[in-house]
């Protein structure tokens, strides 16, 4: 984008602002394309029609345009681009601040025929409410309230900006709109409107208002005592649009939202002659199966989860968060590898990640993310992520990429070994595992099970990936795993404890890591299978229990699928159209557990692995390893 520049409409930027810039051109050509990068969010317009929207989130340094092909808009002379950029003015889990700012340029086959500069006009846009952040939640952000206005008159002169960062092309393809979910009443007199699945996508409204008012939309993934459960805590998953006396129509393309139900509040007569959601997902195809009847269900249940989970970038759930883990990814990317014809978004994924990093070397907790807080488990589970990776698809370039980010990590590990165990790390990071109990805690210098017994896991796989790249792996992992049953092993009963502290305690997914490493006995082996004195595994790491079973012997095929189909059809019976986050479903951490987590995925993989005559184009990858 050479001579385009960085503009805003003023020097400084206040959060929640919405600034849109028009850019006149002619074009005579036969092809005509727009690079574009904004902060934090942009909607794009050529002859007052919707051409695009969405930005892949940026990092500080590096940034990233799409190109864009606005021939559909286009027509022969005078064309009249408008973008409307939101400046949201805040860290969440879906962006992070870097100020406010644009830079785009037109191309007429290949020559630039505008580019954003000083000439630049723009306006304040009356169509959002202007200064005024009301937060969703710490993850999500302010939410997009928006105003039946006309339209702004662009006329200021924009000031170019002194930024210097790397431009990149967006890594992945843009969304694209799959469904178009038309919200029925199910309640006339709370007015709610069930879209009659799980969804997640961006909210269109028409309604009809005797006076000017002001309309209150809240979404919830299920009905709390016959409402939308919009608030939680103080999480407020609501969009106001404020409305004139007659004909309203609203579409919000700057906050998707991830849910079921829409209830609509206003203090004054209102009639809704519209309102659902435009499903927008990340274009992939899925494999066909053979399955039937509940293993079908589930199956297609677990794709659906998935999809609702793919759009910049993995997502752990798209209603509470939308963010992008190192763990939840690995789980799904495993699940996609079997489930869709294509890999490439896991690499874009893998690489994304790696570029989040603290100064120790460890992933910080989600991608993108300033602040230095991580958890040094999923660090490592990332690293069995590119393994898996190189695995499936042969790609070994991705090391080219990710290799540093792969070493800070085992070397962030390597300082934390006192006398063959790794310590738990020390504040700001979170010393997480799972969801069950004594699975999670801020506690450093700590000896527990899961971490030392994942990180001899992730260093196996390290070891491999060294010997591609020629270089030397110099850990001693068998005085590690020595050093784990020396410190946990309870002879009494065959089972690891969770930490040293607490020999009285047992976990299952413990556990499963160390069989997985090579240890345990007959009776580990009964007691994981049985989960007789142990805390049992949730929902996100029961793969890791499947897994050791599997290992142990291939009889347990029946046990797992037994497993699967037990647990999962209890969440079918309940009405879910996607699967949970844990078992608990909403009543989990607070009344705010997730109904769409793709994490719980995984039996995808499992019917893959297990039945695999039920799918005609199934393959295993290129196995690598």
């Amino acid at each position: 984008m050479n001579g385009a520049k960085w503009i805003w409409i003023t020097h400084e930027a206040i959060a929640e602002e919405y600034v849109t810039f028009e850019k006149k051109f002619i074009f005579f050509g036969k092809t005509l394309t727009l690079k574009i990068c904004a902060e934090t969010n942009y909607i794009v317009f050529l002859n007052g029609k919707r051409a695009a929207f969405g930005q892949f989130p940026n990092y500080q340094d590096e940034k990233y345009f799409d190109e864009l092909n606005l021939m559909p808009y286009a027509k022969k002379g005078e064309n009249t681009l408008r973008i409307t950029v939101r400046y949201e003015g805040c860290d969440s889990f879906t962006h992070i601040d870097d100020g406010a700012g644009i830079i785009f340029a037109v191309y007429d086959d290949g020559k630039q025929v505008g580019v954003s500069d000083r000439n630049t006009l723009a306006c304040y846009d009356t169509g959002y409410v202007q200064h005024d952040p009301r937060k969703i939640n710490f993850a999500l952000g302010y939410a997009c309230d928006m105003v039946n206005a006309d339209d702004c008159i662009c006329a200021a002169p924009c000031v170019e900006q002194d930024r210097t960062c790397t431009l990149r092309p967006r890594p992945v393809r843009k969304l694209e709109l799959t469904e178009t979910h038309e919200a029925m009443l199910c309640d006339a007199e709370r007015n709610v409107y069930d879209i009659g699945k799980e969804t997640s996508g961006y909210i269109y409204l028409k309604l009809r208002s005797e006076s000017t008012c002001t309309v209150t939309v809240g979404w919830g993934e299920h009905l709390a005592d016959g409402d939308v459960r919009q608030k939680v805590a103080d999480y407020d998953f609501s969009l106001q649009f404020r409305c004139k006396q007659g004909e309203n129509s609203f579409e919000n393309f700057f906050v998707r939202l991830g849910c079921r139900y829409l209830q609509v509040k206003c203090d004054c007569a209102v009639e809704v002659e519209r309102i659902g959601i435009y499903e927008y997902d990340y274009p992939v195809t899925v494999k066909k199966t053979a399955l039937t009847g509940l293993d079908k269900e589930i199956y297609d249940t677990c794709v659906r989860t998935l999809r609702l989970c793919m759009h910049e970038h993995y997502e752990d759930c798209p209603w509470r968060e939308q963010a992008l883990y190192a763990f939840d990814s690995r789980n799904q990317m495993l699940c996609g590898y079997r489930a869709f014809q294509e890999k490439s978004f896991a690499r874009a994924n893998l690489i994304y990640i790696s570029k989040s990093v603290n100064e120790n070397g460890l992933l910080k907790i989600i991608s993108p993310r300033k602040e230095e807080c991580g958890i040094p488990f999923f660090s490592l589970m990332y690293l069995v992520a590119v393994y898996e990776y190189i695995s499936e698809t042969g790609d070994e370039s991705i090391l080219d990429e990710v290799w540093e980010t792969l070493r800070g990590i085992l070397r962030a590990f390597s300082k934390r070994n006192e006398n063959g165990l790794i310590l738990t790390f020390d504040k700001p990071y979170w010393n997480f595992y799972e969801w069950s109990y004594y699975s999670a805690g801020d506690e450093g210098g700590k000896e527990y099970l899961i971490l030392n017994c994942a990180y001899v896991f992730a260093a196996k796989r390290f070891r491999k990936l060294c010997a591609l790249r020629g270089e030397i792996f110099t850990e001693n992992l068998a005085e590690h795993v020595a050093a784990i049953h020396k410190s946990f092993f309870l002879p009494e009963s065959g089972l690891y404890c969770v930490s040293t502290e607490h020999k009285d305690l047992c976990s299952q997914l413990g556990n499963a890591f160390a069989v997985l490493i090579g240890l345990g006995d007959i009776r580990t082996y009964r007691a994981i299978k049985t989960c007789e004195g142990l805390i049992e595994c949730t929902l996100s790491m029961r793969g890791f229990v499947y897994d050791a079973l599997l290992a142990i012997s291939q009889k347990n095929a029946a046990y797992v699928l037994d497993d699967i189909r037990i647990r999962y059809k209890k969440m079918l019976d309940a009405g879910a159209t996607t699967f949970w986050e844990t078992e608990e479903g909403e009543k989990a951490f607070e009344r705010t557990g997730s109904l769409c987590h793709a994490w719980s995925a995984v039996p995808i993989l499992y019917y893959h692995k297990l039945m695999p005559e039920k799918f005609p184009q199934n393959t295993q990858g290129r196995q690598r390893f």
